[in-house]
């Protein structure tokens, strides 16, 4: 083959993988029978409100990125949620929606100009959502004023980073979703609210949120066991039962929970400082167990260092959701055998744990 022959080859090559890695599908308007989102064809930019009608089906495969534009740039004349997010683009869900990502390869929603003093899109809102095929799972969701708005739907909620926005979820106007084994964090009013409505919360982190990590509205009836709340600056609970986050009692672990086995301690992230603070105290690493006659000492319970939890954020995509070898969530959600882990050992509480599927 002569030389001109490869350079002419190789130009379209690489002509080809431009085109493949700048392809993308702009979206916007209303889903009404089903439609299939893969990750090859993205990403896609939501350019103006995207609503999914009760005929309406959206699938969205693993690995799939969705961009949602700053503003409403196309001039939507979809009517929207509340008089709040006139200005905000949303996702609005009456049909179905199937967003399960992979824990290896999830599914990302994201602005499309990330800011921390201003949230610039609205998020997903579950507006009585078919609950039978509605399902979001091994998900990211951030820079939205609420990630998650669920209304009179009894979807599930698992497996998700929900982090940096100004509510991670809010459930609303009845229905009981079933919300399980989410890290919820960096949010800025709060990890969780509830109003008028009976979520299931299992098996999830919700820590290091600037104001408030749950807000009930002291008359719904929620069920809150088996997860981990700390260092949430303005409170752990507002307006909640108050038997929540009151230490009544000790586990084999050997470090407190409430009544409904939530724990309120640092979860303990891999390359934290509270990991490191931990292998300090980790006497086992410099000393031979059988030279010590304090046995009670090789377990150290999970230590609350100083009085006043400090902030420590994850980063989207991160390591750090990992969770150490130190954290007291480790096997210590919901016990059932539907929440076992992958390997089979009892649920580990927060976004790495849980079966796969």
């Amino acid at each position: 083959m002569n030389s001109k022959r490869r350079f002419t080859l190789a130009a379209a090559a690489l002509l080809a993988l431009c085109a493949w890695a700048s392809a993308e599908t702009r979206v916007s308007g209303v889903i009404d029978r089903e439609v299939r989102w893969k990750a090859e064809d993205g990403p896609f930019i939501v350019e103006s409100d995207l609503l999914i009608s009760k005929r309406g089906n959206l699938y969205i495969a693993p690995g799939t990125r969705v961009i949602i534009r700053s503003k409403d740039t196309l001039g939507s004349t979809l009517a929207q949620f509340d008089k709040a997010d006139s200005s905000l683009i949303s996702i609005r869900v009456q049909g179905s929606l199937n967003a399960v990502g992979r824990r290896s390869n999830p599914i990302i929603f994201d602005p499309e100009r990330f800011d921390l003093t201003g949230y610039t899109w609205r998020g997903i809102i579950l507006d009585g959502a078919d609950p039978q095929n509605t399902q979001i799972a091994f998900t990211e969701i951030s820079g939205a004023t609420t990630a998650l708005t669920i209304r009179n739907s009894n979807a599930l909620i698992r497996n998700n980073a929900i982090e940096n926005n100004n509510i991670g979820i809010h459930t609303i106007q009845g229905g009981a979703p079933r919300i399980h084994n989410n890290l919820i964090t960096s949010c800025f009013t709060a990890g969780i609210k509830v109003e008028r409505s009976n979520p299931e919360i299992l098996n999830n982190i919700i820590a290091f949120n600037n104001n408030l990590g749950l807000w009930c509205d002291n008359s719904s009836k929620i069920t809150f066991k088996h997860n981990c709340v700390f260092g949430n600056t303005d409170g752990n609970f507002l307006d909640c039962d108050p038997e929540l986050g009151k230490l009544t009692r000790q586990v084999k672990r050997r470090d407190s929970t409430d009544v409904h086995n939530n724990i309120i301690a640092d979860p303990i992230f891999a390359g934290s400082a509270a990991e490191a603070r931990a292998i300090e105290l980790d006497i086992t690493l410099q000393t031979d167990s059988s030279k010590v006659k304090n046995t009670r000492l090789l377990h150290l319970p999970n230590l609350q260092f100083g009085t006043k939890p400090r902030r420590e954020t994850t980063n989207m995509g991160s390591e750090g959701r990992q969770l150490s070898k130190y954290s007291p969530c480790a096997n210590a959600g919901d016990p059932g055998w539907s929440f076992k882990n992958a390997d089979g050992t009892r649920n580990t509480i927060g976004m790495t744990g849980g079966p796969d599927l």
